[in-house]
This record gives C-alpha cells, structure tokens and sequence, in this order.
C-alpha cells in the first residue's frame, strides 16, 4: 500500500503502538512524528477487519480533526477493491462504511475539535490532549466509552507545562494510574529527524540535548534546536514536561481566551463591517526580527482578534505601504506602533498623515504597563485569541523578572522567531489607552515588590 505516492513504511515506535492491547494508551510524544497518520490508519482498519467499529477522534481544533478524516480516506482509496468496504458517508468529519455482509452494518469515524465525545461507544483518541482548554471535562467524557464497546481510550500529546491531565497521568506525580501503558517518543526515535535511530534508542538518553542534537541530528532537528530556546526544544520535540513557574501568563490563563471558531481576515479589505471600534498594534522587526501586525475590534471593553500578520524580510518601504492601505481601508480608531530604534521613521512617517497613529517607546515601564494590560484582559476573559500553538506559545514565554536595581522587566528569550513579537503586536493593540492631552508619564501607578 501507499500514501501521498510513497509505500507505508511505519517506524518501530508506531508498530509498537499499534501492538499495545491495553485499554488506556497514553503517549508523550515529539511534534511531528506521524500519530494523526498512525491513527486514521489503526482506525481504517478495524472498521474494515471488524463487522461493526465506531472510532472518535477528538482534536485540538476544527482543521486537525478534518485532517485525520482525510488521512483515512486516501488509504481507504489506496485498499484493493477485494477489501474495500462500500464508503456511505463522506463528510470533512465523519466516514461510514457498509459491511460486505447480508447484515449491511456501519462502521463508522467521527472527528471532532476538542470536546467530549459523548454517546459514541468504540475506541476513542483524544490527540493533543494536554492543548485543551478544556481537558479534563473531555477525558472524563470519554473513559465511558470504552466499557461496553470492549474499546481503547488513547491519550496522544506533546506536553504543555506540568498541568493539566495529561501531565498528570504520564507522569503520575499526584497519584497512580496504573491500568495507563505509557509511551515515550522523542525526536531521536524517528528517522525523519535522527542519523541513526539504532544507537540514538540506546545512547541518546545518556546524553544532554546539546550533546545528543550534535551527535544524531539531521538538518531538520538542528534547526528547530538552534530555533527555539532550550525549555521550549525540550518540550516540543523530546517530550519534557517544562516547569512554568517562571512564565507571566501560565496556560491556564491563555487556554480559555483562545477560540477555534474565531475568523481571522489575511486583508484589510476582506474584513467585514465592523460593529466595535478597530484598534491595531505592529511591532517593528529589528535587523533578524519580523514585523508583526495585529488588528482587534473592541466593544465594551472585550477585544476580538480580527487579523493577524507576519512581516518577514520585507522591506521597511513596503511595510509603511501596507499600513497605509489597512488606515485607508478600515476606520482604525488608533495604530500603536513601535517608535523605537528602526521604527522611528515610520511610525513619523504614518503618524504625519494620519492623526489616529500614535507612536509608542519600548521602555521598561511602558512594557510593563502593556504586559499587565494583557493579563487583566486575560483574567477577565475579555481577550479573544485564535487557537494557534505559535501565538499560544509566544504568549506564554513572556517572563516577568527583577532586576538588579530593582525595577521589573518583561521578555522573552530571543529565537529565530525574535523576541514574542506576535505578543508584542496584541499588548500594544489591546492597551488600555491614556487620558487624552496627558502624557504616559503623568500617569501613577503602584508596584508591588516581593
């Protein structure tokens, strides 16, 4: 058999899962190493080798579920007609087959974005789990499930902080799971991202990441090394739950402001008439940094995410022309835009011909300002996010530390990615906006120390 043109080779990892006869599975995992595929394939099948199979994948959103439901359809092209069953229901989440039989009984796969599966009995995969805002409600749903169906409940993710309950059953550090079969898949397991799988299986976890990337890296995984920093690595791709004491906003903060459902416009002119005022944020790239863009409708004091752009490589002159065009497209109440350093010439630039404009310096204490802007509109639940790893990501990363002379700083560690310029872009969008006629500094606020 193939897929996408190329025969299915499975990596031992995925053989031994499909091997695993337990009823809970539960998998850390590196990003990027084939699950989604592994399921649709197990779940294929069994609707094919069984009478009648119900299997429930639930995922961290909309296009991850119809992924999977894809996934499965192309290998169902690829079976022999001799053992294909007849395809009855052909949805973006949802696929039937007829058996062959006089009986005409359905098997059925359903995909979801992350919500309890409920009503549904069969096997049940819950991919990305410790992503969920809502997690728990969605694994207490589902263990049901699997009782009368004689099924397998599989818990699949790459971790998120030592949280949640995923976290808490792979690691069982507040209490035993004990019918839980835990698996563990580094990056160094897969030989899409690692030079000799053999000896990384055996030497690699003796090793330190620094020493271990060095020695059985491919291109691919040395970038994402050199890429992110060393927590982050760590979690993304060699399944380590990262400490997350030292982050401002802790995901349990963020999860809940971020929707699935949310529309995000890639143009100012696709963007529907808005009923709040548009207020915007753009965080000037420095010399290996991006530009960042963010476009968000406040009413009554809640901010909706309504455009989101990255601007890489591109120069300064066709920056300011693309914020011309969004200031002459859309009736944008305010465009806070970064005046420091290579950013001065442009935000005087816009801010000349258009009065909206307001020119904003990245000191520390503007920073902090913005940063516990974020956080009370977080805590309040009036910050409306698209659910997107990357900004989730940057979000959290920001860190909130004490200086020597004592003053607080906010930031994140430089990547290839910059400095959480996307975060950047939605504090300065979202500030709370000063008296008119006074000055930032006129404005007293209250810091408390310890």
């Amino acid at each position: 058999m193939s897929y996408d043109d190329e025969p299915i080779t499975l990596e031992p990892y995925q053989v031994a899962f499909l091997q695993n006869r337990s009823r809970f599975r539960w998998v850390s995992k590196s990003r990027q190493v084939g699950f989604s595929f592994v399921f649709a394939l197990e779940a294929l099948a069994r609707c094919h080798l069984r009478e009648k199979q119900t299997s429930v994948f639930v995922s961290y959103n909309l296009d991850d579920a119809k992924e999977k439901i894809l996934i499965a359809r192309q290998i169902h092209e690829e079976l022999p007609l001799a053992y294909q069953k007849r395809l009855v229901v052909d949805s973006k989440t949802e696929l039937a087959f007829e058996s062959n039989g006089a009986n005409k009984r359905l098997s059925r796969i359903l995909s979801h974005p992350s919500k309890a599966p409920r009503g549904k009995k069969g096997d049940v995969y819950l991919d990305e789990l410790a992503h969920y805002v809502n997690d728990r409600e969605v694994y207490r749903g589902s263990t049901a499930l699997i009782l009368r169906s004689n099924g397998q409940l599989t818990g699949c993710s790459t971790p998120l902080g030592r949280r949640g309950i995923f976290w808490e059953i792979a690691n069982e550090e507040l209490r035993k799971y004990p019918h839980h079969v835990r698996q563990l898949i580094p990056w160094w397991l897969c030989r899409f991202f690692c030079t000799d799988v053999p000896r990384a299986a055996r030497d690699a976890p003796n090793l330190s990441t620094e020493e271990r990337v060095a020695a059985f890296g491919k291109s691919t995984i040395v970038e994402q090394f050199d890429s992110l920093p060393l927590d982050d690595f760590q979690q993304e791709f060699e399944g380590r739950f990262v400490d997350e004491v030292y982050s401002y906003y802790p995901y349990e903060l963020i999860l809940p402001c971020t929707s699935d459902e949310l529309v995000l416009y890639d143009d100012p002119t696709s963007m529907r008439a808005p009923t709040g005022r548009i207020v915007a944020g753009f965080d000037v790239g420095r010399t290996r940094d991006r530009s960042e863009l963010a476009v968000f409708e406040e009413t009554s004091g809640r901010f909706t995410c309504r455009m989101l752009k990255s601007y890489i490589g591109t120069p300064f002159v066709e920056q300011e022309a693309e914020l011309r065009r969004l200031l002459a497209t859309l009736p944008v109440a305010r465009l806070s835009i970064d005046h420091t350093g290579i950013g001065m010439n442009l935000a005087e630039n816009l801010a000349r011909d258009f009065p909206q404009v307001v020119p904003e310096t990245f000191s520390n204490d503007a920073k902090e300002r913005w940063a516990t802007n974020i956080k009370i509109l977080l805590q309040r639940r009036d910050l409306v996010l698209p659910r997107e790893r990357d900004l989730v990501g940057q979000i959290h990363s920001i860190k909130r530390r004490v200086l020597p002379s004592g003053r607080v700083s906010f930031d994140a560690e430089r990547n290839a990615r910059g400095h959480a310029d996307r975060f950047w872009a939605v504090a300065l969008a979202c500030q709370m906006e000063q008296v008119l006629g006074k000055a930032p500094s006129s404005v007293i606020g209250v810091r408390v120390l310890g």
